[in-house]
C-alpha cells in the first residue's frame, strides 16, 4: 500500500508527517490487500484565523478498482485525522465486503447445485 500525504497551509511538527504515515499505515495494514494507494491531505482552511476549520481527506484508490473517499472537519487537526482514519476503515470494510459478496450468484430457490 502506497500512502500519499500532501499538507496545505498546515504547521506539521519536525517528522510528523513520517509519524503519520506509520500511524495510518499500521491502521490500515489489515486492508493491504484492497487499497492500492492512500491519499492524506490536510488543509488549514481559515488559515491562522482558527476555529472549526482543520480539513483531513483520506482518499483510499481499491485494488480492484474504485475508490472510497471520507472527509472530516474539526479545530484540532489530530482529532480531524483520527476521525476520518475510523470512518475510513468502516468504509473500506463495508466496501471490501460488498465486493466479495457481489461475485458470489446465489442458485435458484430449491436449486443446491447438484445434479441429477
Amino acid at each position: 500500500m502506497n500512502i500519499q500525504l500532501r499538507t496545505r497551509d498546515v504547521q506539521m511538527p519536525r517528522n510528523s508527517e513520517i509519524d503519520l504515515a506509520r500511524r495510518v499505515s499500521g491502521l490500515f495494514e489489515r486492508f493491504s490487500d484492497h487499497i492500492a494507494r492512500l491519499h492524506v491531505t490536510l488543509k488549514d482552511v481559515n488559515g491562522p484565523r482558527g476555529g472549526r476549520d482543520k480539513l483531513c481527506i483520506l482518499r483510499a484508490e481499491l485494488a480492484d478498482g474504485g475508490e472510497v473517499v471520507v472527509r472530516d472537519r474539526s479545530s484540532d487537526l489530530g482529532r480531524a485525522i483520527s476521525r476520518g482514519a475510523r470512518r475510513l476503515k468502516q468504509c473500506v470494510s463495508r466496501e471490501s465486503q460488498r465486493r466479495r459478496h457481489s461475485g458470489r450468484r446465489r442458485s435458484p430457490a430449491g436449486d443446491d447445485g447438484a445434479s441429477a
